[in-house]
């Protein structure tokens, strides 16, 4: 009864800021902005990963058709970029790479969008190198999440772009944003700027700055701050740099792992390790291919 007066109330604001001027439709647009990050934690312990497939695309929706009224809202910026890289990562690249591409794009928008406001942080997708670097100085700790998702969706579409090499020349800006964000906030996300940097040292060739010894260095770090309890760290683990190593043994070991580990033993996780469950089986799947 309490969530339907606090909806009902929020319903009222739109309408008395329709009459009213913008003022109380922001302010109910905060107040459901402040409501949707709380609801992001229900969403994320889900159970049950066709469901939680079923129903992201609507509240991704959702969060766009408030943007239109407060188009500059960080938090709700922030949210709907978190919701593009983690609905795609998740769910559709594997499976629609095309699709996928677009997708990221829209998150990294999103995320950059949500930055726009803040001192010297405007524009940073189209600055060169040593112009971003000296810009990302300016964020700060509060900037680490919307630079983290940025950079996870850049790079999401760039490692699906490999033929593009106007999109491949883009990725040293993707990392320098996870660089910032990982100064700023290691433990984000799940530790998910070591995560980051894990699959990126396995999965570059030496000639193009990869190095199997620091992508090791950066997933057992994740494994330290997630106290080994985040399934999907095991999962890109083996895909990269088991794989990259032709470690077959390392590769069954890490997914074994997964296999047999319970989900959900961290807050906001659950989901995730019920997908990396059906990506570690799909991986076993396929192990003759790799090896």
């Amino acid at each position: 009864m309490a969530r339907l007066k606090k909806i009902t109330f929020l319903v009222s604001l739109f309408h008395l800021g329709a009459l009213c001027g913008c003022s109380l439709n922001t302010l109910a647009l905060r107040s459901t902005a402040e409501l949707l990050d709380r609801g992001v934690a229900a969403y994320y312990d889900e159970a049950d990963p066709q469901l939680a497939r079923e129903t992201m695309g609507s509240q991704l929706k959702f969060i766009e058709g408030l943007l239109q009224s407060d188009p500059k809202d960080p938090r709700l910026n922030r949210l709907v970029a978190e919701g593009f890289g983690g609905y795609t990562f998740l769910f559709i690249e594997d499976s629609q790479p095309e699709r996928a591409k677009a997708l990221y794009l829209r998150g990294r928008d999103y995320a950059l969008r949500s930055l726009g406001d803040r001192p010297g942080l405007a524009g940073l997708s189209a600055m060169l190198p040593d112009d971003l670097e000296r810009a990302l100085k300016n964020a700060d700790k509060s900037d680490a999440p919307a630079l983290f998702w940025a950079a996870f969706c850049w790079s999401g579409f760039i490692n699906l772009s490999k033929d593009s090499p106007e999109a491949v020349a883009e990725l040293p800006k993707a990392v320098a944003l996870m660089i910032r964000s990982h100064e700023l906030n290691p433990e984000y996300d799940f530790a998910g700027s070591d995560l980051f940097f894990g699959v990126y040292y396995a999965s570059r060739p030496k000639l193009l700055g990869g190095d199997p010894e620091k992508a090791k260095e950066h997933f057992k770090w994740v494994e330290r701050l997630t106290h080994g309890q985040y399934l999907m760290t095991y999962v890109l683990e083996a895909k990269t740099l088991a794989v990259a190593l032709q470690d077959r043994a390392l590769f069954e070991s890490l997914l074994a792992k997964v296999k047999d580990s319970p989900s959900g033993r961290l807050p906001k996780a659950r989901l995730a390790d019920e997908v990396a469950k059906l990506k570690a089986a799909a991986l076993l799947e396929k192990i003759n291919d790799l090896f």
